[in-house]
């Protein structure tokens, strides 16, 4: 009993020292630095339904439906709607 205790501890640690070293890589390659360059950084708003109608309502109803907005935008914090 006493012998399979350790033996499952030193598997248990060595997978813990393999998934730390795939964790530095994704690490590593999550620090590249990536961008897009715009000559406008924002998009031009669009009121076009499956209809091709205008939908004049359409932001003011995304809006009313989130918890946390101001005039323009939806304020969000990962995790907060669920």
């Amino acid at each position: 009993m006493v012998i399979d205790k350790i033996r499952i501890e030193k598997e248990a640690k060595e997978i813990l020292d393999k998934f730390a070293k795939a964790l530095e890589k994704v690490e590593k390659e999550s620090d590249k630095e990536i961008f897009i360059e715009r000559e406008e950084f924002e998009r031009h708003e669009k009121n076009i339904n499956l209809s091709n109608k205008p939908d004049n309502n359409f932001k003011k109803r995304i809006l009313d439906n989130s918890p946390n907005h101001d005039e323009d935008f939806i304020i969000a914090e990962k995790g907060s709607w669920k």
